[in-house]
């Protein structure tokens, strides 16, 4: 019998969790993010939601396949999707809350797997930022940058300096999150810009304990004064390469061979899985039979069309 390489299967909750915790918006702490949750839990059986707070359940409430095309073997895939949101704070909040989950819906519904690493919002000052990047080659200048950015109010700036190439890297989120995107992680994009001139960069994944010993980098050419977005397919030939690939092993992203005496700006880091192409929002209601905490449900579904099945082929 055959053996195939094993990738995990596809949790449809799991991706819209990531998408709402990511993306969220507090407007400066007007709309403060709930405890978001995929249900059932990633890690245990149950949970204590009575003293959980605002919180958001995401649930997958079912999925339909229909087969396409000369001898069935394309599908279209859908996979509905249940919000549910429990809030104690006031039923303003609750509509804060559904208006804002809405927002990231309708704004990533085109990329609605993407996971944003990094937007660079969240760092008060340069010392937060490199307490999270760091620098392996002792060359680079790492500084949080407010006067140019992609989106929102920061970038980061790596200026590198005359001895050699520079680097700037930093590990994935320990949360549960994010666990699962080394095996099935298909994509990274990026904004970048250099000060002046031109520079191919590398775009590695690779394992912190061992860096010279596994890792893969794809090469991006860095050429605009401004910030324009460049897309990493992982399923394109690695640049380069170490070590016998093991996604489990895979810790730490990193961006290399910066040129030295060259100023490179990063902004809006995202990590996608591509497992859909788009998301629908569909339905808000209220439950008003509930007395406890204010209570409200949302759904949308995951949409993909013309999907091979490789089982069909």
């Amino acid at each position: 019998m055959t053996t195939q390489t094993y990738v995990p299967g596809t949790r449809p909750s799991q991706l819209v969790t990531n998408l709402l915790d990511s993306y969220w918006d507090t407007r400066s702490g007007s709309i403060p993010k709930p405890t978001i949750i995929e249900k059932p839990y990633a890690d245990a059986q149950r949970i204590d939601l009575r003293n959980t707070g605002d919180h958001c359940l995401v649930s997958l409430a079912g999925t339909t396949e229909s087969f396409i095309t000369l001898g069935m073997q394309h599908r279209i895939f859908e996979a509905n999707i249940d919000i549910d949101f429990n809030t104690f704070t006031s039923r303003e909040r609750m509509y804060d809350h559904m208006d804002e989950v809405r927002r990231i819906l309708f704004a990533k519904r085109k990329d609605p797997t993407d996971f944003l690493l990094d937007g660079f919002e969240g760092y008060a000052n340069t010392a937060a930022l490199v307490a999270i990047w760091g620098d392996t080659t002792s060359n680079s200048t790492i500084t949080l940058l407010e006067s140019a950015r992609q989106y929102g109010t920061n970038s980061m700036r790596v200026g590198v300096g005359s001895g050699g190439n520079g680097e700037v890297y930093r590990g994935f989120p320990s949360t549960f999150t994010i666990k699962p995107y080394p095996r099935r992680l298909q994509q990274i994009r990026f904004f970048g810009k250099i000060d002046s001139s031109s520079d191919v960069i590398g775009v590695t994944l690779r394992d912190a304990s061992n860096r010279s010993g596994l890792y893969r980098t794809w090469n991006v050419t860095i050429d605009t004064s401004g910030f324009l977005e460049k897309v990493v397919n992982l399923d394109a030939t690695a640049s380069a390469s170490a070590g016998t690939w093991d996604p489990t092993l895979i810790d730490e992203i990193a961006f290399t061979s910066l040129a030295a005496n060259r100023t490179f700006d990063i902004d809006h880091i995202d990590l996608s899985t591509k497992e859909f192409q788009f998301f629908q929002y569909q339905s808000f209601r209220e439950n008003i039979n509930n007395f406890q905490y204010w209570s409200s449900q949302m759904k949308g579904q995951y949409k993909t069309h013309g999907e091979p099945v490789p089982e069909l082929a």
